[in-house]
């Protein structure tokens, strides 16, 4: 038995700290995060390749900053994602809502707050080469799930979000 952590732990830690993290938070500031991965997702899939392409000194900033690096695509692309997603929040976290948050239930915070890990989680795996993906999914039960239903994971959040919001508009008279 190897004296290091199985990824399955480190999941569940990454599911704890998440989780902890933001069912503290209230319902706009959830939303924000939540949305704020959208956003992240999307603008990593038009950024990420220029980036890689300086990073690897195929193209110079300006004409005159170039640097030399042997990065992966893959990983340019995952930590792209993951610091535009952590701005965007921090981004989003400090900006006033204008209105009073009304709190979720302790199970929606719950489901919203495992459905925002979960999606960073599938998220930065569908960065990673087909290759180091699988061994990942071999080795960590918690990871093949993830990424065994990776498309529920970019899709149930936005329709929650959808739903929660007609259905708490429609409330308020």
């Amino acid at each position: 038995m190897s004296g290091s952590p199985s990824w399955d732990a480190v999941i569940v830690l990454v599911y704890v700290i998440g989780m902890g993290y933001t069912i503290i938070l209230h319902r706009e500031r959830l939303a924000g995060y939540i949305a704020s991965a959208y956003i992240s997702l999307a603008v990593t899939a038009v950024i990420y390749k220029p980036i890689y392409d300086f990073l690897t000194g195929n193209k110079m900033f300006m004409n005159q900053i170039w640097v030399q690096s042997n990065a992966s695509p893959q990983m340019v692309a995952g930590v792209t994602f993951v610091i535009l997603a952590i701005a965007l929040a921090s981004f989003l976290s400090i900006m006033p809502t204008g209105r009073r948050s009304d709190n979720l239930a302790i199970w929606e915070n719950i489901i919203y707050s495992a459905l925002w890990v979960t999606f960073m989680i599938s998220s930065v795996m569908s960065f990673m080469p087909d290759d180091r993906r699988l061994v990942f999914t071999i080795s960590s039960k918690f990871m093949n799930l993830i990424w065994q239903y990776h498309t529920i994971w970019l899709i149930v959040p936005a329709f929650l979000l959808i739903f929660s919001g007609y259905r708490r508009g429609s409330n308020t008279n």
